[in-house]
């Protein structure tokens, strides 16, 4: 009858680690999920954040380009 009682024990702590891990690991999945999708759109705010500026780069550089041209142009009618 002693030898019931530690067995019966083993199993009860048994099923309390599997019933804890088995609350607990959805939970950290679901957190796990938050924490990328934060991290996510602050990745993406900085990516457009990036491609606005590199926009506005070229198109500085586009209308210097412009500028050059007519220049050249004017230079070439004058002379």
């Amino acid at each position: 009858m002693n030898s019931t009682i530690p067995t019966a024990k083993k199993r009860h702590i048994k099923l309390l680690l599997t019933l804890s891990l088995g609350i607990l690991i959805p939970v950290i999945l679901i957190a796990l999920v938050f924490f990328a999708a934060k991290n996510d759109a602050e990745n993406q705010k900085e990516y457009d954040r990036i491609r606005q500026q590199q926009a506005e780069k070229f198109e500085h550089q586009k209308q210097q380009k412009i500028q050059q041209d007519l220049i050249q142009s004017q230079i070439q009618v004058e002379s």
